[in-house]
């Protein structure tokens, strides 16, 4: 878009904003122009060749501040000629047909997981998503060539910056330069992957990641950590299997299979006849990790868990879709639960 479209696209703007004397219609014709021109910007930047990248991005951003500036002095404007309306309620009314709902079972799995790790001493945070590619990948040891890099696996936001992968990330951002002699972490949030949205799928979903950095940590104390969380989930029958495997920041690396809680692992439907079910990635940080976060310490433990998989297989939920929807008849069968 040139300077002489953006001039238009603000004359246009500010045009419009004079006939308009209430502040609900003012943040309406913001989000129409946002819709209307700032959205097809920052679709561009993802297809965009590399070199105009950054001029799009740019270009967006201005625009950006243009829009917002002039709705900001408008609803100042409005707001002065228009004294606030004071609303007198009803303070007795009777509340009781208002219908109690519920914990999503995201937060549910996420409560609990924390509680179990409070319990180990671990920090509880939840970092940002939108991160430097440094700590999304560099710092993890992913090299320029690996495929999760590809457009086709993230989602970029910039040349520079993209939406975390995986809350490892968020983690390795508190490990730089941490002087502690003793590191507990447990991250949580939203990680975002470019997959295709269906019954088990989605291109958003929630990760809990735990870090245990201290001289002398080892094999032993991953799984007893591990061990342990799968019991206060699933209950202290339920046993854990470790293969092989690899990740660019962890050496041994390992996939963490739980006894399927359903059948007892003697083969099921949930299981696939196997008896096993995947749950987590974990493994020992290596050193160009903790060389990548300015950690003089030699040894620490990681660890990643989808969340959705938990809860789909606590609550009996099949269609990961039902978690997002925000259906009342779906939330209020968890008020039990957790909820009020």
């Amino acid at each position: 878009m040139s300077e002489l479209d953006e001039n238009s696209v603000v004359n246009e703007l500010t045009e419009t904003l004079k006939t308009l004397t209430n502040t609900t219609k003012v943040v309406e014709l913001r989000n129409i122009f946002v819709k209307k021109y700032l959205t097809p910007l920052y679709a561009q930047i993802a297809s965009a060749p590399t070199e105009e990248k950054a001029k799009i991005g740019q270009t967006a951003e201005n625009l950006k501040r243009k829009i917002f500036k002039i709705i900001d002095e408008k609803m100042v404007s409005v707001a002065a000629n228009n004294p606030t309306h004071q609303v007198n309620y009803d303070i007795t009314l009777n509340t009781s047909d208002f219908a109690a709902g519920g914990l999503n079972p995201i937060t549910l799995v996420i409560d609990e997981i924390a509680t179990y790790f409070r319990k180990l001493n671990f920090t509880i945070q939840s970092g940002q998503e939108v991160l430097d590619i440094k700590y999304g990948f560099d710092h993890l040891n992913i090299s320029e060539h690996h495929p999760s890099r590809d457009t086709s696996e993230t989602f970029y936001v910039s040349d520079t910056h993209i939406l975390r992968t995986q809350n490892t990330s968020s983690s390795a951002m508190f490990m730089e330069n941490n002087s502690h002699h003793d590191i507990r972490i447990m991250n949580y949030g939203s990680v975002y992957r470019n997959d295709d949205d269906d019954a088990t799928h989605s291109h958003q979903f929630n990760q809990v990641d735990f870090v245990w950095i201290r001289s002398g940590i080892n094999i032993k104390n991953l799984k007893w950590v591990i061990d342990g969380l799968i019991k206060h989930l699933f209950g202290a029958k339920v046993k854990t299997r470790y293969r092989l495997s690899n990740f660019p920041f962890t050496e041994p690396s390992f996939e963490v299979d739980c006894s399927c809680p359903f059948c007892g692992g003697k083969g099921c439907n949930r299981c696939k006849q196997t008896g096993w079910i995947e749950l987590l990635g974990a493994g020992l940080f290596n050193r160009p990790t903790l060389r990548a976060a300015k950690i003089n310490i030699p040894t620490g433990i990681a660890a990643g868990i989808g969340v959705e998989r938990i809860a789909m297989m606590k609550y009996n939920i099949t269609d990961i879709r039902d978690l997002y929807n925000n259906d009342f008849r779906f939330i209020k069968q968890f008020t039990k639960k957790g909820g009020n």
